[in-house]
């Protein structure tokens, strides 16, 4: 059999697990409808205010709390069970969810609402996210590791199909305020999964040490490794100058394609169906090339990809342009993430993958407000091509810069 087959049967050897199986599809439920708020979200806001930095300071409100909390949450990880952990915090989000609802039905929303919420999220974000990432190899063993991360893309990709698709539906027949009721009720498929989980292969935490000492230690850590320390650096890079496209498109969606529901909807469909095609490339391409040229040619592609949607004026090139981001931004991070999981030590795994949470989403959200900020004065398209082309030129500057100080 050759290498290339073996790693396509391997991308998905992690369903062998019946505790993965389980976690795969509460969290396919959970991130649609995450993925739900997020669109509601955003359309909320530009409605409210038609500003595109708003849509910035809504997201800057999250990322904040990911900034503040993001080290000690590493901690967090590292000296409490990870299944516990995840309950708690998907549960809290579960009633932010409610609250949001309760005031968009109401119609008594403000703008300052979705900010608060937006910081009381991503509090709960910075210890989540590094929470799950160290629960996958609980559940999967290192044997699959990365076939668990593999899938867990998917997941996350196929949810940005899901939940905008849903969304969209739920946008233009009963309005924003029932998307955030759906992704409250998506938490239950999440935390009814959880607590069915066995957790075969648990982490060791330590409770004994002093928490300020595992704090220096991990940062100290990730600091000095000749590998991790670029691959987080590039990831920031990334998160401010990737990802906040994301950010952006409900601002384009109205403002360049004139369809401020349809299309918006249609644009973060096809940016989650380029992201579903690349969870399922990424074992492919990986075994022929290699993580780090993989990573390389990714982020040429996301930049190029941003680029092309600049120019765009009509949905469907537009579409075609989001899909290609979606494809070259998950082939870039699940890349990085890869690349951090299979060397981090167990005992430094919760705190390596905060600082990972902490440079892919703590700073999305200022870079996110700088885009907005900036497509204020020289206006949407501009304002992604100017991103595109920082996109490639600060990551391969980080790269080598690395090279030459190893």
């Amino acid at each position: 059999m050759s290498s290339t087959t073996s790693e396509r049967i391997g991308t998905f050897s992690a369903f062998e697990s019946p505790s993965f199986r389980l976690y795969f599809l509460g969290q396919l439920v959970s991130v649609s409808g995450t993925w739900m708020q997020n669109l509601a979200q955003g359309y909320l806001v530009f409605q409210l205010t038609k500003s595109e930095a708003w849509l910035g300071i809504v997201a800057c409100a999250s990322g904040l709390s990911v900034i503040l909390l993001s080290p000690i949450s590493g901690v967090i990880v590292d000296r409490v069970p990870r299944k516990r952990l995840m309950m708690i915090t998907q549960f809290i989000q579960m009633c932010l969810a409610l609250v949001l609802f309760a005031l968009a039905y109401t119609e008594t929303i403000q703008v300052w609402h979705i900010v608060m919420m937006a910081f009381l999220l991503g509090s709960t974000n910075a210890i989540d996210f590094p929470a799950r990432q160290t629960f996958v190899l609980e559940v999967v063993g290192s044997h699959h590791l990365k076939s668990g991360i593999a899938l867990t893309a998917i997941v996350n990709s196929s949810s940005r199909v899901l939940g905008p698709s849903i969304a969209g539906i739920a946008l233009l027949t009963v309005g924003a305020a029932w998307c955030f009721f759906l992704n409250a009720l998506s938490f239950m498929g999440s935390l009814v999964a959880l607590y069915l989980i066995t957790v075969p292969y648990p982490i060791t935490t330590s409770r004994t040490e002093n928490p300020l000492k595992q704090l220096r230690e991990g940062l100290s850590y990730a600091r000095h490794s000749k590998l991790i320390a670029p691959l987080l650096m590039t990831s920031l890079a990334g998160g401010v100058f990737v990802v906040p496209l994301l950010q952006l498109l409900p601002a384009f969606a109205d403002l360049v394609l004139n369809s401020p529901r349809e299309g918006y909807a249609l644009l973060s469909a096809s940016q989650g169906f380029g992201s579903v095609i690349a969870g399922l490339l990424l074992g492919m391409v990986t075994t022929r090339f290699g993580y780090t040229v993989t990573m390389n040619w990714a982020i040429v592609g996301s930049g190029l990809s941003t680029i092309l949607l600049a120019v765009q004026i009509a949905t469907i090139p537009a579409m075609i342009a989001c899909f290609f981001s979606g494809l070259f931004m998950i082939l870039q991070f699940v890349s990085i993430n890869t690349q951090i999981q299979t060397v981090v030590p167990n005992e430094f795994r919760g705190r390596i993958l905060s600082l990972y949470t902490l440079s892919f989403t703590g700073f999305t959200p200022f870079g996110a407000l700088l885009l907005g900020i900036v497509a204020q004065f020289i206006g949407t398209p501009a304002a992604l091509a100017l991103y595109g082309v920082l996109g490639i030129v600060i990551c391969f500057s980080i790269l080598e810069y690395y090279k030459r100080h190893a």
